[in-house]
């Protein structure tokens, strides 16, 4: 998979977390990055976007709506509804928080004390292992 053709989306109500991310995917390549600041601007992405999303990378908590409290469960609560609605679009997680979520492409801890690039360097590698295993299946 060439990470130069993909869209990102960063779902982040931190403007500054959000142009740090921005700034760790385009170093590992991904050229295309939008950022919303609520979930409901990325389903509005995902159903009515013009391109197609590649990549999300999420924090957990931050408004569903637009004008709303942060939602502490937001993060999660994308990761369900993706499942139930059986949108496969690979997810990394990136919060100040340290989680382990199964199920998704990556989990990214932002942090003063971490490399952001390294971080999602290693969960880019693990997409582009993907994309060439199926590759090879088909």
């Amino acid at each position: 998979m060439d990470l130069s053709k993909m869209k990102a989306v960063v779902v982040d109500d931190d403007v500054f977390k959000g142009a740090d991310i921005r700034k760790a995917l385009e170093f590992n390549g991904i050229r295309n990055v939008v950022t919303v600041r609520n979930q409901e601007r990325l389903w509005e992405q995902i159903y009515h976007g013009e391109d197609k999303i590649d990549l999300i990378v999420t924090d957990m908590q931050y408004p569903l709506g637009a004008g709303e409290a942060v939602d502490e469960e937001a993060g999660f609560k994308l990761i369900e509804r993706m499942e139930q609605e059986r949108i496969d679009i690979p997810v990394i997680v990136c919060s100040s928080l340290n989680y382990s979520i199964p199920n998704i492409l990556g989990n990214v801890w932002y942090n003063e004390l971490n490399d952001l690039n390294s971080s999602f360097k290693e969960a880019l590698d693990k997409l582009e292992k993907g994309s060439r295993l199926n590759e090879e299946i088909c």
